[in-house]
């Protein structure tokens, strides 16, 4: 029985350190299932086209199935493969053996037509058809448990910030409802990398496509690819479709880090808007009263170990030339860890926030810093007929006078208003209240408790979440 699937052309066995070094089934053993569903169908193709007898296309077919369920990983943390045959190249060697151990010397003619160049390919395509539909499950999910804290929120009003600094009173649902339509792009990002990954690479062979009478479109319409491929070196030599996936990843974990740093800056006592359950926080090998808010600052972390893959794979893929170069093994262990990171934070960030409560805080900032209603005050003016750019004027020196007083705006005189401006009158005192604050806005799309609450209904409706 063969332990490789080359190796007649050489009179030496591969040295140990040169195994160790580049064998790889301890990372593309991830393809089992997806390498078992390619070598179904291309049996199944075989047979039909007559390169194999239908006895024999059954024979492969049975034998695969067989071979799939006894090795199909039940536990992600124990993978058989890799636990007892260390000493196999990689999976598709994996397979090849356990398929002689079936069906004897009829094993030999699975790999008709093809390399393992396109193969390879061809089961990482399929495991991203599979896989990347169920991520895009888990972002939705997580989706519904941001929509579900926004309804929690309802109306509660906190400072929003630029610069980290107050800027203008919004809702909080409003806040959390902006990660929901980020993360929602992210879902499409993967969908359109799926669309444009949907080409079957089987029959390109080694670089040259083959001479044997194969019919790829068979191989296609079993696995679910919508083409075959039309230009055999593209099929194996590129991984743009990989790169793709991860810029979409990527940016999902740019996203996820954004609203985990939310997270903490309102679990913080200086904000103190919410509070993490005992369940999903972690404390201090020192300091008794700390309660850490561990899930995000490791999303937030973590973030820079994907980018980091996105950048490994573009740096291997610049220099190399067509067609197939080993280097391209490199590109399963940024994948798979990318996923897999992904798909666990994505759990953690989801049963962190649903486990999350509004703290007392949230409603004390208020009065604490009312220069956040200074964009109140300019609108003000300008309704009633100052120029933009002169109401700007005069409220900035209108602020400066305050501060350099220790005053609140709302603490100012009538008189002192009207200093900067005839226009002001009693009504001034009226805009420094975050709830009036946000019921004045009027346009589509912002803070406005009626605007949050119709994008509210239509995330609910979307998600289905059935609040």
């Amino acid at each position: 029985m063969s332990k490789n699937l080359w190796g007649s052309r050489f009179k030496k066995g591969l040295h140990s350190t040169i195994k160790c070094f580049s064998y790889s089934l301890y990372v593309d053993s991830e393809l089992f299932e997806a390498e078992i569903k390619v070598n179904r169908a291309h049996a199944r193709m075989l047979a039909r086209v007559g390169l194999i007898t239908a006895r024999e296309g059954r024979r492969l077919v049975s034998a695969l199935a067989v071979i799939g369920r006894k090795f199909a990983v039940k536990d992600p943390h124990k993978n058989p493969l890799v636990t007892h045959f260390k000493g196999v190249e990689d999976v598709h060697t994996f397979v090849q053996i356990q398929l002689e151990k079936k069906v004897g010397a009829l094993a030999k003619k699975i790999h008709t037509g093809r390399s393992r160049n396109d193969l390879v390919v061809t089961s990482t395509l399929v495991y991203l058809k599979d896989k990347l539909p169920l991520v895009g499950q888990r972002i939705a999910r997580l989706q519904k448990v941001l929509v579900d804290f926004a309804a929690k929120a309802g109306n509660t009003v906190i400072p929003g910030l630029t610069h980290v600094k107050g800027a203008q009173p919004v809702l909080m649902a409003h806040h959390l409802l902006a990660y929901v339509g980020m993360l929602e792009r992210d879902r499409a990002r993967l969908g359109d990398a799926l669309g444009r990954m949907d080409t079957l690479p089987l029959g390109a062979a080694a670089l040259a496509g083959s001479g044997l009478s194969l019919n790829p479109r068979l191989v296609a319409r079993e696995l679910g690819f919508k083409r075959v491929c039309e230009n055999s070196l593209d099929s194996v030599s590129d991984r743009d479709f990989l790169v793709e996936t991860l810029s979409a990843l990527s940016i999902l974990w740019m996203h996820l880090s954004r609203l985990a740093e939310d997270f903490i800056l309102w679990n913080s006592e200086p904000f103190d808007f919410v509070l993490l359950d005992d369940s999903v926080a972690t404390g201090s090998s020192l300091m008794p009263q700390k309660k850490n808010p561990d899930v995000f600052e490791l999303v937030r972390g973590r973030a820079g170990a994907v980018f980091g893959r996105l950048l490994s794979v573009l740096t291997m893929l610049k220099g190399l030339p067509l067609a197939y170069n080993r280097d391209l093994q490199e590109d399963k262990p940024a994948l798979f860890d990318a996923i897999h990171k992904t798909e666990l934070a994505l759990e953690a960030l989801g049963l962190a926030v649903s486990r999350a409560e509004l703290a007392k805080g949230v409603g004390r900032w208020s009065g604490d810093d009312d220069f956040i209603y200074a964009v109140d005050l300019l609108e003000y003016l300008v309704e009633r007929g100052v120029a933009f750019r002169e109401a700007h004027e005069r409220v900035g020196r209108l602020v400066r006078s305050a501060a350099e007083k220790a005053l609140r705006l709302s603490e100012l005189s009538l008189q002192e208003f009207r200093r900067f401006s005839s226009e002001f009158d009693n009504k001034v005192y009226d805009l420094f209240d975050p709830e009036a604050s946000v019921r004045r806005k009027k346009t589509p799309g912002s803070t406005n408790p009626k605007e949050v609450a119709r994008w509210l209904r239509y995330w609910k409706r979307k998600l289905g979440t059935g609040l």
